[in-house]
């Protein structure tokens, strides 16, 4: 096929197709992959007009029916990964696949109350605002960007997809980013498959959310130990250019958090502080702009959370937040 605005052939019989987001990023890479006779999409986009668009102009010029596209897999349940995933499954008719902690997680977005959770936010240090400053729950700030479909099938570690003509996807089980993020590798060709765990230029969020995993960070770096015994040739990823060599930029991205660990250390080896402290000290954010607030503040406290386990920090109480300091 011709490379065209919309999408470029990566390998023979392996698409990228470029969605556009309404927000930095602003384009998500999904893939199609073609295998005897039909096609699996990895990621769906965000469901707006524009990416849904660009998908069926993608699907025309590339010459691939609609029905053609049998398999919907996605990485993770993220809006910009998942959120096109029920109305692309109408339009294909497609069978659905997605980690089980993924899947709970996309069927309670829809329900949950605000996006921050004000009494965890403010027991890391976080000041309190009126409730017309909080951010919004998930189906205001999203609204019709996000329409998950139900999974048909639940992916586990180490799953084999047989795909047909020899391919086939094993699943490989990467939570740091989200509990049940998966990568896939595309067999025999060794094309990596990464969502948002191995991205070429930036590190993705890892957070320490309420109800969420006690140790993100960890499982983050373990998965980024562990995504290096795959024998991959090419790396696919949702945000940036196709590259190669996963080993090497997942080394790097365990040395990036190294260097931060010990950055938000001596932060507090000087005096104990809140997370949100730690935050403002470390991260380059604006105070009055709430959702860098709570993303810097829960992704240091995965941060300084390691830092506990690994006894290289105590935390404490200081009144009604948390404080931790550096041994």
């Amino acid at each position: 096929m011709r490379d065209t605005a919309k999408a470029r052939e990566v390998v023979d019989g392996v698409v990228e197709v470029f969605l556009p987001l309404p927000m930095r990023p602003t384009i998500v890479n999904v893939y199609l992959i073609r295998a005897g006779g039909s096609w699996t999409l990895v990621d769906t986009g965000m469901n707006t007009e524009d990416s849904r668009n660009a998908f069926r102009g993608a699907l025309t010029e590339i010459g691939i029916a609609p029905a053609a596209v049998t398999r919907l897999v996605g990485t993770h349940h993220h809006v910009d990964h998942f959120g096109t995933s029920a109305p692309f499954q109408e339009l294909t008719h497609a069978e659905v696949y997605l980690h089980p902690l993924e899947a709970e997680r996309a069927s309670v977005m829809g329900h949950m109350g605000g996006i921050e959770s004000t009494d965890y936010l403010r027991r890391q240090g976080v000041p309190s605002v009126p409730p017309d400053q909080q951010l919004p729950p998930p189906s205001r700030f999203f609204g019709s960007w996000y329409a998950p479909a139900k999974p048909d099938h639940l992916l586990g570690d180490e799953d084999e997809l047989p795909l047909g003509d020899g391919r086939s996807l094993e699943v490989i089980w990467t939570p740091g980013h989200t509990p049940g993020h998966c990568c896939l590798l595309l067999k025999p060709d060794g094309i990596l498959f990464v969502g948002d765990h191995l991205l070429p230029k930036i590190t993705p969020h890892v957070g320490l959310w309420p109800n969420g995993p006690e140790n993100p960070l960890g499982d983050f770096l373990a998965s980024h130990e562990k995504i290096q015994r795959a024998d991959a040739r090419l790396v696919c990823p949702a945000h940036g250019p196709v590259y190669e060599d996963h080993r090497r930029r997942a080394r790097q991205l365990i040395d990036f958090h190294r260097v931060r660990k010990l950055a938000m250390l001596e932060v507090i080896r000087k005096r104990p502080r809140t997370a949100y402290e730690v935050a403002l000290d470390v991260f380059a954010i604006a105070p009055d702009n709430r959702f860098q607030v709570m993303a810097a503040t829960l992704e240091t406290l995965a941060h300084l959370e390691l830092l506990r386990r690994e006894g290289r920090a105590l935390r404490s109480e200081r009144g009604e937040v948390l404080v931790y300091q550096g041994r």
